[in-house]
């Protein structure tokens, strides 16, 4: 898995495959909650999105924190909108 940070955005450019790998995304969510208010993830190249960051970023929401979700996988998209969580994160095709 490979990932960057610029300001406020994460972009994920590779699947998240491990239990490390999610613990890490988590790791670096929790410090863009401390820094920011509003936070967006960007998911490209991922076929996967574990529920554990689904749960850290529903942690930051319920802090008060806005989250955008920007995915390019129609599979992942598709999923966040069956679980209807578009409708807690600002959920977009990108």
């Amino acid at each position: 898995m490979k990932y960057k940070v610029k300001g406020n955005v994460l972009e994920i450019t590779e699947p998240i495959i491990t239990i490390n790998d999610a613990d890490e995304i988590i790791t670096v969510l929790e410090k863009l909650g401390s820094e920011y208010d509003n936070i967006t993830v960007q998911v490209k190249n991922s076929f996967s999105f574990p529920s554990s960051i689904i749960a850290e970023l529903e942690k930051l929401k319920d802090e008060g924190k806005t989250i955008k979700i920007v995915v390019s996988d129609d599979i992942i998209y598709e999923l966040f909108k069956e679980l209807n969580l578009d409708k807690i994160f600002h959920v977009v095709k990108g």
